[in-house]
């Protein structure tokens, strides 16, 4: 790649950003995509129609090569435009299909306004290059879609797969409408669920509260700090708009889940690189040296808009199907409440770049045989 490149970024890890790239196919597969590059990494934008948005990081680790050369000297410069991403997934898609053992190295380029976007993929015996044409018109309108991170209503940490089949549970009974419900108890355990309306009434889906699926749940006095008990958040979203971060979910290894009092909710997706090592097959033209196994590459967030505050009557109703639920093993009154895994950096938390806390286990599984370790391997951190 010519060193005047503005940009140049050269990546083995092709299943990872092409499985990343199809998190955006559900919010608009042949629409514009806003795309940032910057010394960091590149983010993708795209926004519907006010009600939801998407935006995904990938970071400059998980890439061997990355480059960016900007014409003024300063470390906060970035560069902006707009693409049709469902040709460069369709690319990449097909690389990253290929049948031989090879490894197959991409790399993406960009000399700025007015220059096609590049995409040129090799493996030992065939180099495909593709240019693309770019544009920018405007920025992205992110008016009602920005989270108030001091007028929060919940917020929680549960693993991705577990949110995942959730969705897609919903999706197959044909959900219209989903209200999302959570409550917290100094008497049992936490319930986080997603329920489905139909003309035959509301079903419900209860996801695991155990310490190592649901990792943290807390409901707040609409102000992000006090801590509320035994008063439940219920939300409801249009289920087409909420099943469009489904994909996204596939890849998360945790998801934070955040709802303000607007009515806004985002889900903040980490994907580890747990498994971002470089195989032992050719040598690539490209620096070699091994992804750090414990760096998040790759984060995704998703905001959507309530619907519409739920009715009185199908509160009552919700709330009478939730206190039918299994009933939960009871807290100790001797335990400690869960704590934020969110709180302001400590002396214990120094070398925390968000200062989180370490994770209690619930009450109910504090027990000294329980061989689940609460402590968990990877920090979310609060991006964008």
């Amino acid at each position: 790649m010519e060193q005047s490149s503005l940009f140049s970024a050269t990546s083995i890890h092709l299943d990872h950003i092409t499985s990343t790239l199809n998190c955006l196919m559900p919010f608009g597969q042949k629409d514009d995509v806003l795309v940032t590059i910057d010394k960091d990494g590149l983010s993708f934008v795209r926004e519907n129609y006010h009600s939801s948005k998407i935006q995904l990081f990938l970071s400059k680790d998980l890439f061997q090569h990355y480059c960016y050369n900007p014409a003024i000297d300063n470390p906060d410069a970035f560069t902006k435009l707009s693409i049709k991403i469902n040709h460069i997934f369709e690319s990449l898609s097909i690389a990253s299909n290929r049948s031989n053992d090879d490894i197959v190295e991409c790399t993406l380029s960009h000399n700025g306004e007015g220059t096609p976007f590049i995409l040129i993929v090799e493996d030992s015996l065939i180099t495909e290059r593709a240019e693309y044409s770019t544009y920018f018109i405007s920025d992205v309108d992110n008016t009602g879609l920005v989270l108030d991170r001091e007028s929060l209503e919940f917020e929680c940490i549960i693993k991705g797969d577990v949110l995942y089949s959730a969705l897609k549970d919903l999706k197959e009974i044909g959900c219209k409408e989903c209200y999302l419900y959570a409550m917290t108890s100094t008497r049992s355990r936490p319930i986080f669920a997603l329920l489905s309306k139909s003309q035959l009434g509301f079903s419900k889906i209860m996801l695991p509260a155990e310490r190592s699926i649901l990792e943290k749940l807390e409901v707040y006095n609409n102000d992000s700090k006090t801590i509320v008990h035994e008063s439940p958040v219920i939300g409801l979203f249009d289920f087409n708009t909420i099943d469009k971060l489904r994909l996204s979910t596939k890849i998360a290894s945790k998801a934070l889940i955040r709802k303000d009092v607007h009515g806004l909710l985002t889900i903040n997706i980490l994907s580890q690189a747990n498994d971002m090592l470089i195989p032992n097959k050719i040598h690539s033209k490209a620096d070699t040296s091994e992804q750090t196994v414990d760096y998040p590459s790759i984060f995704v967030e998703v905001s959507v808009l309530e619907k519409a505050t739920a009715l009185d009557t199908d509160i009552k109703d919700i709330q009478m199907l939730m206190s039918e639920s299994t009933v939960q093993k009871p807290f100790s009154t001797t335990e400690q409440p869960m704590q934020s895994a969110f709180n302001a950096p400590t002396e214990q938390s120094k070398g925390n770049i968000l200062g989180l806390t370490e994770p209690v286990n619930f009450p109910s599984e504090q027990n000294a045989n329980d061989s689940y370790n609460p402590v968990p391997t990877m920090d979310i951190p609060l991006f964008f």
